[in-house]
């Protein structure tokens, strides 16, 4: 029935998840720090999700087309970036944690 008011409300929503979730990965990040190794990985992670949704909390109606460019390069940033963290915890893990390293 509105779908301006719907996209409007869309659009915090994604806002508000992305600084939550990147938030908790910087702290995570921190409290891992002596943990794993690439910790910065995460760190760089939670600032993209902050920077995006401090960017779509200033813009939510600067158009479907932008916000979907938007979500797209955000998302192949944070998928790169998990990949390379994930590998990295696996190495971590198959040498029995920081000190065998």
């Amino acid at each position: 029935a509105w779908p301006l008011l719907t996209g409007l409300v869309l659009a915090y929503f994604i806002a508000a998840w992305a600084l939550i979730t990147g938030i908790l990965r910087i702290y995570g990040a921190i409290r891992l720090r002596k943990e794993i190794q690439g910790e910065w990985l995460l760190i760089v992670s939670g600032v993209i999700s902050v920077l995006f949704g401090i960017l779509v909390f200033a813009r939510p109606l600067a158009g479907a087309l932008a916000i979907t460019w938007i979500i797209g390069v955000y998302a192949i940033l944070f998928g790169i970036l998990a990949i390379v963290l994930s590998f990295r915890v696996k190495g971590w893990q198959a040498g029995a944690g920081p000190a065998a390293t």
